[in-house]
């Protein structure tokens, strides 16, 4: 026998005895962010986490595979990482879209962050099913990045408030509408091709804004 064993995803188990390449001084934290977005780029292409392997990822990243475990022990703590990366971007393209609005609507910048939200859902399905599916990353990471996603929302939609439009809701149950709302609307058409779906799913959004907002 090898003396080898492998995990429940697959990975060898004996990562310990590999050799490992040091990075050079301040580059490490760079090598793990180009490993995540090498992972990123193919879970695009597959869809899906169960296709993901440690090796494929280093082979897309250019790097040998025992580099990888300097950073991950395992893919279970690549996909936590790679939660957490994607909870990150949607938190920067959601606050970028609230800034570059027009002024003079107090709910542009709602709307903004909301179509953002959207668009990244249909446009990376594979990323949002990490970000939103069944038993993936650590238990309670996909339940406390919701929750921030919402207090998100609920900050916009107090600034709102505070530019002069009028809430139905509290802000926090508000924003718990649109979230929950946007999902749901996504998810019954995340088994077809998604792209051609963008017009139809921020019109919804569109109709949850008006059933939070108080407009005359």
């Amino acid at each position: 026998m090898s003396g080898k064993q492998t995990t429940a995803g697959g990975e060898l188990a004996d990562a310990a005895a590999r050799p490992r390449v040091r990075n050079p001084w301040g580059q490490g934290e760079r090598l793990r962010t180009e490993l995540l977005e090498a992972a990123a780029r193919l879970l695009g292409e597959l869809d899906t986490v169960e296709g993901l392997t440690l090796r494929g990822i280093a082979r897309e990243a250019g790097v040998a595979p025992a580099s990888i475990y300097a950073h991950f022990a395992d893919k279970s703590t690549l996909i936590s990482a790679l939660l957490a990366y994607e909870h990150s971007r949607v938190m920067d393209l959601m606050e970028q879209a609230g800034v570059d609005v027009p002024a003079g609507d107090p709910i542009a910048p709602l709307r903004a962050q909301l179509y953002a939200f959207c668009r990244y859902s249909l446009a990376s399905p594979g990323h949002y099913r990490v970000m939103f599916g069944a038993h993936v990353g650590e238990p309670g990471q996909q339940r406390s990045y919701g929750l921030t996603l919402a207090r998100r929302l609920a900050g916009t939609l107090s600034a709102c408030e505070e530019a002069g439009a009028r809430l139905r809701l509290p802000a926090e149950r508000a924003a718990i509408v649109l979230l929950v709302g946007t999902h749901g609307r996504v998810a019954l058409i995340r088994e077809r091709p998604l792209s051609s779906d963008e017009p139809g799913v921020l019109q919804f959004a569109d109709e949850l804004i008006g059933l939070v907002f108080d407009t005359p």
